[in-house]
């Protein structure tokens, strides 16, 4: 049985242990980590790791929440 962040759908991220949000029009997405499977400790750490397998790079905003950003 898969877990929520591995059916598709609007949060599909593509990476295990990882919920994105809807990209903006810049390309941005709102990562956290999965709260049923809990394959990361945080949110940074899911937003690091989504750094690393799809590139760009990843940063708070202005309401702390974790930010991709396509490179």
């Amino acid at each position: 049985m898969r877990c929520d962040c591995e059916m598709p759908g609007a949060v599909y991220s593509g990476v295990r242990g990882i919920v994105a949000g809807v990209p903006n029009k810049a390309g941005r997405r709102y990562i956290e980590r999965c709260d049923t499977c809990q394959r990361f400790n945080c949110d940074v750490a899911a937003g690091l790791e989504y750094a690393r397998v799809r590139g760009g790079g990843c940063k708070y905003d202005e309401s702390q929440r974790v930010v991709w950003t396509p490179r």
